[in-house]
């Protein structure tokens, strides 16, 4: 399994032999990703083909799946890493510079003579360091290490202008809503004024008709028991 601090970038290396064209030395890092077989068969065919060869450095987009396959040879071996599609192409030759001189270093005269596949128990220890060191592209390249900060900051204030989007949107919300009350408010203190002013007018004609009644009455109890005033 990878590690936790592992990123996927760095998948596979290995290391050919161009005299005969024979893979001796291999290591599968990224072992979360396409199974070995498959980067050994593409790392076979570079190794095989001579207008690669000729260009003592190569670079194959999506050789296996999401993997780059990229190349470096010298007179004697060929060096091929895959690699995460997006990563650094420089950062990807740095590495396989490293490993040319580490394997040169120890490993130079068995190279030789090995046969197929048999120097890879010999070069894991040094190559799975080379390939945990190179799989932080940000570790190894000042420029993606610069990059990455500024993808941090670039991601940060996306958020904050998102955070302020949604805010704003929020307030909008609200403020809609407030006029919507205001609307209602203004509706309602409306329907108010005119109702009370009809209920004014109703209990001022209610008044005025008791007023009318009331002296209608008066009048009726004075007549009937004032006989001067029905006049006889």
């Amino acid at each position: 399994k990878m590690s936790g601090r592992e990123k996927g970038n760095v998948r596979y290396t290995a290391i050919g032999r161009i005299a005969d064209r024979v893979i001796i030395a291999t290591h599968h890092h990224h072992t979360a990703g396409p199974p070995a077989q498959k980067y050994l068969a593409v790392s076979q065919k570079v190794l095989n083909s001579d207008k690669v060869l000729s260009q003592q450095s190569a670079n194959v987009p999506n050789a296996v799946e999401e993997s780059s396959c990229l190349m470096q040879a010298d007179k004697d071996y060929m060096y091929i890493v895959f690699v995460e599609k997006h990563y650094p192409e420089r950062v990807a030759f740095d590495m396989l510079r490293q490993v040319g001189k580490d394997f040169k270093d120890g490993h130079s005269e068995e190279g030789k003579v090995a046969t197929e596949n048999s120097l890879s128990k010999a070069v894991k220890k040094w190559m799975a360091a080379t390939s945990s060191k190179f799989d932080d592209v940000a570790a190894v390249d000042k420029v993606a290490g610069v990059q990455a900060q500024v993808d941090d900051v670039k991601m940060t204030m996306e958020d904050n202008v998102q955070q302020m989007l949604r805010q704003h949107e929020k307030l909008e919300d609200l403020e809609d809503k407030a006029d919507t009350m205001r609307s209602e408010a203004s509706k309602f203190k409306k329907g108010a004024g005119q109702l009370a002013s009809r209920m004014w007018w109703q209990n001022a004609r209610l008044c005025m008709i008791i007023s009318v009644v009331s002296v209608v009455i008066l009048l009726i109890i004075i007549f009937s028991i004032c006989k001067p005033c029905r006049g006889g």
